[in-house]
């Protein structure tokens, strides 16, 4: 109970609502300018946070991944580009509603149903995540290696089509993963007689490195031509009561969507978006609206997006597995400030914890009243060049990059981090199975070797401890579902083929 109260005085105090109103209006923006999105938009926010303290920073950063994730629409409605990948739903009947002069009605649709979903994910977090932690106090370290195993076999989800190339990157991250100290014999390994090293690789800057620096270096080469932004001048963005009544079902079970695949490690807002405007569409008695403007064409694939951040958080908190590329980057704030996600927090840090299960559900009342009042001149951000853009990134990965230990290592190492993530996206390499590797390689590595010294060597504890079990046959089905689906294609493609060759024949 005291958890509780402290959290909440912490919330409602000047500081922490100060924190959420910056969060969300930074969010937006960052959400809104193509390119960016939630991920480069913490990582480059994490070392500015740092003197704030783990409540305040945790609140700044949910609320700014919230408000970011509806941000993405924005540009999706008004430029037919999408913010965020997860926005790219959205951008079929966005557009098509804003170019029939219905922009503000567009908009409207997005931020309530974006609204929706944050709250009901944020209500299921709530209530899922400390029973779910509860269970995981009791599991042993074979248990807790199984579940690190689990998580790092959401990059079949994070590989971006390609399933060798993820895995290949995971063991690139559970490499940088071992360099620093030892976990169980403390001594120094691949450090090459660096001190800087000591610590393992700076997390954060391998982070600003990946993400913001390579996409700042991308923006810099590419120059693709947008569709004709829309000319309509941004006022009210308050729904009516007949858009109310005509989306309520839609923003309803692109909330229920988006909470069950935001908990599902590495699925996130860019295929719930889709899922849910799939199922919108297929119970939606007017389907042939779809692509021409349909306002639950909106509004499904939004409260999707936003009820993802709720449940990303879920399998973060109960088993300090992040859920999504941006609540990895989360986790690398928390260790920033001396403590790691899991079952224990729930007894280390009781009013941290509360502060992100309610500050999750005001983050997105508070993105409502930001995007509400500020949009029309938050809209105007999205005509600056991208020459200007990468310069700031830039500019706020230096800083942020030297900030933490006031080192020049630091940056040195955060602009190769940053070579390294560019010639990555040139090459078609996903980044985010890095990040998730490095956060679950300590876990993965501390609890099967601790594993192994209580069982003196038997490998047989991690078949014989049951939740171990368990996760290592979801890892395997995790696993081997995208090569099924693989298979499949190839199947369906052979028939096709011999279908067309033998018409041909004929």
């Amino acid at each position: 109970m005291d958890g509780i109260i402290q959290s909440l005085g912490v919330i409602f105090s000047f500081s922490g609502l100060a924190v959420l109103i910056i969060g969300a209006l930074l969010g937006i923006v960052i959400g809104a300018l193509p390119g960016l999105g939630p991920s480069i938009g913490l990582s480059l926010l994490i070392p500015f946070t740092y003197n704030l303290g783990p409540e305040l920073s945790m609140l700044m950063m949910i609320s700014l991944y919230t408000s970011a994730e509806y941000g993405g629409s924005i540009s999706a409605i008004l430029l037919s580009t999408p913010g965020t990948a997860a926005a790219a739903a959205t951008a079929i009947d966005g557009y098509a509603m804003a170019r029939k002069g219905k922009a503000n009605e567009a908009i409207s649709i997005s931020l309530t149903a974006s609204t929706v979903g944050g709250v009901f994910g944020g209500l299921a977090l709530l209530l899922l995540a400390m029973p779910l932690a509860s269970l995981a106090l009791k599991f042993g370290p074979a248990g807790y290696f199984a579940v690190g195993v689990f998580g790092l076999t959401s990059v079949a989800a994070l590989s971006g089509g390609s399933l060798v190339k993820g895995l290949v990157c995971a063991a690139f991250g559970l490499a940088l993963a071992t360099i620093g100290i030892d976990p169980i014999a403390g001594t120094p390994r691949f450090t090459f007689g660096l001190f800087e090293f000591y610590e393992g690789v700076p997390f954060l800057a391998a982070l600003i490195g990946l993400f913001a620096v390579s996409e700042a270096l991308v923006m810099i080469e590419n120059r693709v031509a947008a569709a004709p932004a829309i000319k309509d001048k941004v006022g009210h963005v308050f729904m009516s009561g007949a858009l109310w009544k005509k989306t309520w079902r839609s923003m309803l079970s692109g909330s229920v969507i988006g909470t069950l695949l935001g908990i599902l490690p590495g699925v996130g807002g860019n295929i719930a978006c889709w899922v849910a405007r799939d199922y919108a569409r297929a119970r939606d008695p007017h389907p042939e609206e779809y692509g021409h403007g349909s306002a639950n064409g909106i509004a499904a694939p939004e409260a999707a997006n936003n009820a993802t951040v709720g449940g990303a958080l879920v399998p973060l908190l109960a088993l300090g597995v992040p859920g999504s590329p941006t609540t990895a980057i989360m986790v690398g704030a928390l260790i920033m400030h001396g403590l790691h996600p899991g079952p224990q927090l729930f007894t280390e840090a009781p009013s941290l914890v509360y502060a992100i299960l309610f500050g999750t559900i005001i983050a997105s009342l508070v993105q409502y009243a930001a995007g509400s009042l500020f949009l029309p001149l938050m809209a105007r951000v999205m005509r600056l060049p991208d020459a200007v853009i990468a310069v700031g990134i830039m500019a706020f990965a230096v800083l942020g990059a030297f900030a933490i230990r006031n080192l020049m290592f630091d940056v040195y190492l955060m602009l190769g981090f940053g070579v390294v993530g560019y010639l990555m996206k040139k090459l078609r390499f996903p980044v985010a199975p890095i990040v998730l590797a490095m956060v679950l390689g300590y876990l993965v590595e501390s609890n099967y070797r601790t594993a192994l010294v209580s069982s003196q060597g038997d490998y047989m504890i991690f078949i014989t401890d049951p939740v171990s079990l368990l996760f290592l046959v979801l890892s395997l089905v995790s696993l081997l579902t995208p090569l099924w689906r693989l298979l499949q294609k190839r199947r369906a493609r052979r028939v096709d083929a011999d279908e067309t060759a033998n018409g041909t024949a004929r």
